[in-house]
């Protein structure tokens, strides 16, 4: 606005003065004449996170919803499009040896930690081996790294005790999260993160539980990729706190549930959906030491016969998935598409096999008991139309792994990230996989994994990875229900892009709506 302070007296003055005035009247009719001003580019982003955070310390960081708070300080190794595609990260090439035992990392040479070092082939070496040796869950990330080598300031290569085809994979998440290593040591890390990435948490404005406030990064490498200047997360553990911060316009962003999305739908928010988790049972005795039965691949097959996946799906997921009967995800690489539907819900053809494998009478299964999922009395029920009589023990939730881990039980619920595919070997085939509670292993099963472990050709891999999947399935391991979607809710001026293997986006996937 143009003010004087003294108004023009002369002739002259007015008359400028009667010109000004005129040409600001000009310019006001002008822009009336042009329409609304475009609105400004949303510069922040709030999202609710469905956890709080656990800790900064790169040794202890999570996946899944708690990558949100870590994502924004801290770069990582490679990255993985929407499609799984492994791209550059601060590594900018990659390339392993004939046997797979060698990986070589070209890194970029422009990258300093906020605290002023330099990210270099050393800083490589001191963060694997800080996951390595820390208590994280996601040390196993790195666990057949034997030694980081480097070559020269930008060059790192990472020997291996063994080929670990998910290592590429590990290194877009916690396996490849970068800290300064001038931090690492110090306990303040936990809560005060020292890293390479967009963001640097705002400690003034951050109140543990509460939010998480992040300002941008002004040296940051790769600004044009994150369009907010400012992030905000808050924790909020309900999906209804989540979805009402939603409607009343507090958060940009949150994962939802299948129950809620017609409520979300009718609010105007935008409905995003991944397949990611399997749900079902594991029936991890199937050598019969506890329940003699499940060493029969006839009982186990029977199982899978014996209960209504589409059923399931449709009650308890409301459709927002796909049913199957096989342990990989629908997009991953050692998916069959004919392994979807091998056991048909067949509840005579159950009792047929149970007959055949001696158990015409059945047999008495005990199941621990999570109140937390609602397919348990269709468990029961279909169970015991087949004649499986399952009794339920009591488990809390807070103490569901521990238990199930017990060897108490011959089979178990679980649901589970199914992401890339040798993490689901590893986690629950293998004898030393978490889920593999018994230990069991097969010469033919060996043999398969042994040649997706070894192999060097893309396809190969992917063609032994399917051969190892029939196996399974044909010798029921498992009896899965079905490959759930991930549900992720937006405000209307927010744009997301689901990750492949994440419950949640990684923070690269929010865009401003154009």
């Amino acid at each position: 606005m143009y003010r004087f302070t003294n108004p023009p007296r002369t002739g002259g003055a007015r008359r400028l003065l009667v010109a000004v005035v005129a040409a600001l009247g000009v310019v006001a009719l002008t822009a009336s004449c042009a329409g609304p001003a475009k609105p400004a580019t949303k510069t922040s982003l709030t999202l609710a996170v469905g956890q709080d955070n656990n800790s900064f310390d790169p040794a202890l960081l999570e996946n899944g919803h708690r990558a949100q708070y870590w994502l924004p300080v801290y770069d990582t190794l490679l990255t993985m499009d929407k499609d799984a595609t492994i791209r550059p990260g601060l590594a900018t090439k990659w390339e392993y040896n004939a046997d797979n035992t060698v990986l070589t990392l070209d890194l970029r040479d422009d990258v300093t930690f906020t605290d002023g070092t330099p990210f270099n082939a050393e800083a490589v070496k001191a963060n694997v081996e800080h996951l390595k040796n820390g208590t994280g869950q996601n040390s196993v990330m790195v666990s057949t790294v034997a030694e980081v080598v480097p070559v020269d300031e930008f060059t790192a290569e990472l020997h291996l005790t063994e080929p670990n085809p998910a290592l590429l994979a590990y290194l877009t998440f916690v396996g490849g999260a970068m800290g300064s290593p001038a931090a690492l040591d110090d306990p303040a890390i936990a809560t005060t993160p020292v890293g390479s990435g967009p963001y640097v948490l705002d400690t003034a404005n951050t109140t543990q539980g509460t939010a998480y406030t992040y300002k941008r990064n002004p040296d940051y490498w790769n600004a044009k990729a994150y369009p907010y200047d400012t992030i905000k997360l808050m924790p909020m553990a309900e999906v209804t706190a989540r979805m009402n911060a939603l409607k009343a316009g507090q958060v940009d962003g949150a994962t939802g549930s299948p129950a809620s999305v017609a409520e979300a739908k009718a609010a105007g928010l935008t409905v995003y959906q991944q397949p990611l988790d399997r749900e079902g049972l594991l029936l991890v005795d199937r050598a019969g030491q506890v329940t003699p039965a499940l060493g029969d691949v006839r009982v186990r097959q029977a199982i899978n016969h014996a209960i209504d996946t589409e059923g399931i799906l449709k009650s308890i997921q409301q459709g927002f998935g796909t049913a199957t009967d096989q342990v990989f995800n629908t997009t991953s690489i050692a998916h069959v598409d004919v392994l979807d539907d091998v056991y048909d819900y067949d509840p005579a053809k159950a009792k047929k096999l149970l007959a055949e494998a001696g158990y015409p009478d059945g047999f008495d299964l005990l199941l621990p008991e999570n109140a937390t999922v609602a397919a348990n009395p269709i468990v029961e029920q279909q169970l015991g139309e087949v004649g499986i009589r399952v009794t339920w023990d009591k488990v809390p939730n807070d103490s569901w792994v521990t238990g199930i881990q017990s060897g108490k039980y011959s089979a178990f619920w679980m649901r589970l990230t199914a992401g890339d595919p040798w993490w689901d070997v590893q986690k629950s085939i293998i004898p030393a996989g978490v889920w593999n509670v018994f230990d069991n292993q097969d010469p033919e099963l060996d043999a398969l994994i042994a040649d997706a472990k070894t192999a060097t050709d893309p396809d190969d891999y992917a063609a032994a990875l399917q051969k190892v999947n029939t196996w399974l399935t044909e010798q029921a391991w498992f009896a899965p229900w079905f490959i759930a979607d991930a549900v992720y809710f937006s405000a209307k001026d927010v744009q997301v892009t689901m990750h492949p293997q994440n419950v949640v986006p990684y923070l690269w996937g929010y865009q401003p709506t154009k």
